[in-house]
């Protein structure tokens, strides 16, 4: 192949680094563009899902995964007055999947692991500090203007896969809209080496409240012993005599929490009106973004990504028409918005119920639940993206 014939990767996140890592398993030519110098480490997403490590699982990154990863067998849902409401056990889903657990495991940890898998092949072009400006298209290429330090230069390829994130210049390059809405408040992000575990907690935890709720999770942190991170909403920004304030509302102590890391951003929930226009795709954020409640958005991106790459290899190699790129936009946007948008906004829904009739009957729900293996399974199906993923593979 020429340089031109080459796929162009906007977006050095994971739902980037693993479409590079697919490209170059099967011999494809790419080059990734990222706009930044590293690969950033602040807090983010941090949650795998069964169908997420099934399909690293198929390319040989699980062991990577799983050595680095800690393994969350059960869930608690819990209301900040009552305490704990519901247990939800993992394993159930034993029989589905070789993974019945979610695995924590920082955004930033999965670049790594798709970084070191990178160099284990010859002609890896990756290109960091090179933001994108914009993508025009000819009758049998893209064109990409970027902005590197060395001032404006332009790249050719043969198709180009926008995975660049929810403010995605790949996608303002497209014919296409960003539906959905912005919710009013922004979340907090607080991570803090002090161990809640201590006081019953599991790995993943959310703790439902009308006014100010709380979702609580282990992930392994820089050297792997572990950090906590605590997620609430709020309305302004927070100095830090505020952000301790807050942590203490939620779990009291004589002294200050250590705050290792602290990040406030807007939540939103969009999805974009086509994943395709022409030789422009998208995957990941750049096609839908969700509130973070559940962990589902990471592995929806990469999930986007197994999904197109074969898809696109087999237009490349000649064996399939461009009408398996529109199939990959009809699967993946369709289950977007039927499935992740609801998901995600309904978790959203249930933690900060205002009536306390609705938020009992809720409660009693999970109760009921968790007492019925047949509902337990169902439901877990859902929150665990089992369900979506398959019901992407059934649209024709």
């Amino acid at each position: 192949m020429q340089s031109s014939d080459r796929v162009i990767v906007v977006g050095g996140g994971p739902v980037g680094y693993t479409a590079a890592l697919l490209l170059a398993q099967q011999g494809i030519p790419f080059v990734l563009l990222e706009a930044g110098h590293v690969v950033f480490d602040e807090p983010r997403a941090g949650t795998v899902h069964p169908p997420t490590l099934e399909l690293y699982a198929s390319i040989g990154a699980i062991d990577r995964f799983l050595d680095r990863g800690f393994k969350v067998h059960n869930y608690q849902y819990y209301d900040r007055k009552q305490g704990l409401v519901a247990d939800f056990d993992l394993g159930v889903l034993s029989e589905l999947t070789p993974f019945p657990y979610r695995l924590m495991l920082e955004q930033h940890k999965i670049c790594y692991i798709m970084q070191e898998m990178l160099a284990e092949f010859d002609n890896v072009d990756i290109r960091l500090d090179h933001e994108l400006l914009e993508v025009s298209q000819t009758a049998d290429g893209v064109i990409a203007t970027v902005q590197t330090n060395d001032g404006i230069v332009t790249i050719d390829g043969s198709y180009i896969i926008g995975c660049d994130g929810g403010r995605s210049k790949v996608r303002k390059s497209m014919d296409v809209e960003f539906d959905g809405f912005t919710y009013p408040e922004r979340f907090l992000i607080l991570s803090t080496t002090y161990d809640f575990g201590q006081h019953g907690y599991a790995f993943t935890n959310y703790i439902a409240d009308p006014e100010e709720w709380f979702a609580l999770f282990k992930v392994p942190g820089a050297d792997g012993s572990g950090l906590w991170r605590v997620v609430s909403p709020v309305d302004e920004i927070f100095a830090d005599d505020a952000v301790q304030a807050r942590i203490q509302r939620f779990r009291p102590r004589d002294t200050d929490y250590d705050i290792v890391h602290r990040n406030i951003y807007n939540v939103h929930q969009r999805v974009a009106s086509s994943y395709r226009d022409g030789r422009i795709l998208l995957a990941g954020d750049a096609a839908h973004i969700n509130n973070p409640l559940g962990g589902m958005g990471l592995n929806f991106g990469v999930h986007d990504v197994f999904n197109l790459i074969p898809r696109l290899i087999s237009v490349l190699q000649g064996e399939a028409g461009e009408e398996v790129l529109d199939l990959y936009d009809r699967q993946r946007r369709t289950v977007a918005q039927e499935y992740l948008q609801r998901q995600t906004i309904e978790n959203k829904n249930n933690i900060e119920l205002q009536d306390p009739a609705e938020r009992e009957a809720f409660y009693q729900g999970m109760r009921d639940t968790v007492a019925d293996a047949d509902k337990l399974v169902t439901y877990l199906r859902r929150v665990t993206m089992i369900e979506g993923f398959a019901r992407a593979a059934s649209i024709s």
